[in-house]
């Protein structure tokens, strides 16, 4: 009796959670989806190889030494701009763009996210 009422207890919750995570159209479950599979889809133009190693040997080092003196940098300017309400901004351009950059993007890849224009962009 205890072991039959777990279970429906059991099967009710599963149901609940399943059915409140799709009401809130966090997964789009289809019978197409499932036909076209859930696995890894391989980027049709990689990057090549000497762009890869030469990311990883210099650009993430590089990338890594820019969030750490970003970082100080934000902690140093944080007295004048939090006054200015401006401290989302600076530690986006000198934390999250940086450190976004050296974690976040692919590696050998430039993910239009981190470039802007500006004094370096046409």
């Amino acid at each position: 009796m205890k072991n039959k009422v777990l279970l429906v207890i059991l099967v009710m919750s599963l149901v609940c959670a399943w059915g409140s995570v799709g009401a809130a159209g966090q997964i789009g479950y289809s019978m197409r989806g499932a036909e076209k599979g859930f696995g890894f889809k391989p980027n049709p133009n990689p990057p090549s190889s000497a762009v890869m190693a030469f990311d990883g040997v210099i650009g993430r080092p590089l990338g890594l030494a820019t969030t750490i003196v970003g970082t100080a940098a934000f902690l140093i300017t944080l007295p004048v701009t939090i006054p200015s309400e401006s401290t989302a901004e600076a530690a986006w351009g000198l934390v999250g763009r940086p450190g976004g950059w050296t974690f976040v993007r692919p590696l050998g890849r430039s993910e239009p996210l981190f470039e802007e224009e500006g004094v370096f962009q046409p």
